[in-house]
């Protein structure tokens, strides 16, 4: 996927690579416009200006006036004041910032289609959220300081001039010089930065390697060592780059530094040798430049923040580029709408691939090893029980997804009720399933459930013998301190209770002990059959295959029979409902 590729290979095209997408950025969306910290910041360089002007006025005069005196203390006074208020408002305009760039990443995530979050980086996506947006939000921060201490600058600079034109230039021409050394600096040290960013991801992967596999990982020393072989190497070259990001910071930090100590030298030893300048005038100067002087490190210090704020921004746009370019058109009923109800069910020829190749790349190679899945042909019909059977690998899984509409096909079409199921239609659809998948999340809360579907979900608790083990407060499960098989019927009392037309079951039985697998196949799938569900199981328990109504093996991606059963799961609910 292109946009995908140009994230992943650090093209600078995304989002802008200079310091100006990044001003622009926080200026239009990072609520400068419309935060007062702006104002507050100018108000401060002008009272901090006013001060340094009355300080110079003071010390050149014959007599102290009591006007001066009053002059300077108000700006004294108005410079702290309006000095705290600029950093209560940046504060808040930081945490503003961060939680607007989050939230809209997160809104963009669970828009993003579903296979597409299904072969994303993890660790990726969850640096850039949490690393990547911080380095941003604070970046408004240092820009509010910046443009205050510029402010100052530009304020003085002029006035210096006004006080002796060599020591204008001078001035000057040590500004230039340091914002010279900085541009200098910054390609060297962004390229590091954006290269540290990167082998990051790939430590935030391995950490979640280790809290997913914790179990494999005590199993074999080899394993956990490899492993952690593998997160020293990542931390090492993520430290590496950083400490060279860093260097390249460093080296134009102290090109600005070293600019202003030859302005101080030649202010103090040049001007009366030189120029001839008069002592009172060159003390006069000397203020000026020495309380500019941490302005003038301010700006400069803060350059590299910006530049790792533009890395930053950089690799959000990248993603958020994916994302848009992946987003699904939600144009579904509402969400308290009644769930749709349906008559037929159609798979007219459809197809999909799988690929080894990354997804980041931009062609696959000749050898690339592909797996096609259809062209598949299916009906299915409310009230049925449909098991579906076949090995590993024989395209099971990815006909669940593309039946629930997770994955779109990429030939042939999927009908409802004889119309094509569209992009726009597309969460409606879905909105006809639940399930339980075989690698499924169980949420802690009931999100999305209404008051009605939670009073439903303490008897389903009951009925798959968990009542004594989880409750329901305050809209969340109690625990989920359960085992895997235990996790997966809890998941199974929320499908229930979501009361869908559509129930589709992935392996459920497979980790269930002989008395819940029996309660599975002889009690549950009866009684979804008997209140109307299209319940479709796949299942490997050749022994049940007669409890169902139709029973289809699939082999390399292909459906290669349906069988149509004795009508074996309605008899057994309707033995079930006259007992």
């Amino acid at each position: 996927m292109a946009g995908q590729n140009d994230s992943e290979t650090g093209s600078s095209t995304d989002g802008g690579s200079g310091l100006g997408s990044l001003f622009a950025f926080l200026i239009r969306d990072g609520n400068l416009m419309r935060s007062p910290v702006l104002a507050y910041a100018v108000l401060a360089s002008v009272t901090r200006s006013g001060m340094i002007y009355a300080i110079n006025t003071l010390a050149g005069a014959a007599a102290i006036a009591t006007g001066d005196v009053l002059l300077l203390l108000a700006a004294i006074a108005s410079t702290l004041t309006f000095s705290h208020l600029a950093r209560v408002a940046s504060f808040r305009l930081v945490e503003t910032t961060k939680r607007r760039l989050r939230t809209e990443l997160s809104r963009r995530l669970l828009e993003a289609r579903a296979d597409f979050l299904s072969r994303r980086d993890h660790g990726k996506v969850y640096s850039i959220v949490t690393h990547e947006v911080n380095q941003i939000s604070y970046a408004s921060v240092n820009f509010i300081q910046s443009l205050e201490a510029a402010l100052v600058i530009a304020f003085c600079i002029p006035y210096i001039f006004y006080l002796s034109w060599p020591s204008g230039v001078a001035t000057l021409g040590a500004v230039v010089l340091g914002a010279i050394g900085y541009l200098l600096a910054q390609t060297p040290a962004q390229a590091s930065a954006e290269r540290a960013s990167r082998t990051e991801w790939t430590f935030f992967d391995r950490v979640n390697d280790v809290l997913r596999g914790y179990k494999e990982l005590r199993l074999r020393r080899a394993r956990r060592d490899g492993l952690q072989a593998d997160i020293l190497d990542a931390a090492s070259r993520e430290r590496e780059l950083k400490v060279t990001a860093e260097r390249f910071f460093s080296l134009g930090q102290t090109v600005a530094q070293g600019a202003m100590m030859g302005l101080l030298c030649l202010i103090v030893v040049g001007l009366p040798l030189l120029a001839g300048t008069p002592t009172e005038t060159v003390l006069q100067v000397l203020t000026v430049v020495l309380l500019t002087y941490g302005p003038v490190e301010t700006v400069m210090g803060n350059l590299a923040s910006f530049s790792r704020a533009a890395v930053a921004r950089r690799l959000i746009a990248g993603l958020e580029k994916d994302l848009i370019a992946e987003a699904e058109v939600d144009a579904g009923t509402a969400p308290d709408s009644p769930t749709p109800a349906f008559s037929r069910i159609e798979l007219r020829g459809v197809t999909a691939t799988l690929s080894e190749t990354p997804p980041q790349s931009a062609g696959a190679p000749a050898d690339d090893e592909r797996f096609t899945v259809g062209p598949l042909d299916l009906v299915l019909t409310p009230g049925e029980v449909v098991f579906i059977s076949g090995g590993n690998g024989a395209g099971k899984s990815t006909l669940i997804s593309l039946l629930t509409g997770l994955r779109r096909p990429e030939s042939g079409e999927i009908l409802l009720d004889g119309k094509p199921v569209s992009v726009a239609g597309l969460q409606d659809y879905r909105d006809l399933f639940s399930a339980v998948f075989s690698e499924f999340h169980l949420f802690a809360r009931l999100y999305g459930l209404d008051a009605v579907e939670q009073a439903k979900v303490p008897p389903h608790l009951a009925e798959l013998d968990l009542a004594h083990r989880v409750r329901i407060q305050d809209g969340a499960f109690s625990t989920l301190a359960l085992s895997t098989g235990q996790k997966r019927r809890l998941a199974l009392s929320v499908a229930l209770a979501e009361a869908r037309p559509i129930i589709v079951l992935d392996e459920f039985a497979a980790d269930q002990d002989p008395v819940r697998r029996k309660l599975f196949y002889e009690v549950l799938v009866p009684q979804m059959a008997r209140d109307g569900h299209l319940v479709i199981a796949v299942t490997h328990d050749e022994h049940c295959f007669d409890k169902c109504d139709r029973l289809i093996r699939m082999e390399a991606g292909r459906i290669v029979s349906d069988t149509r059963m004795p009508g074996a799961a309605h008899a057994m609910a309707d033995a079930a409902a006259s007992a």
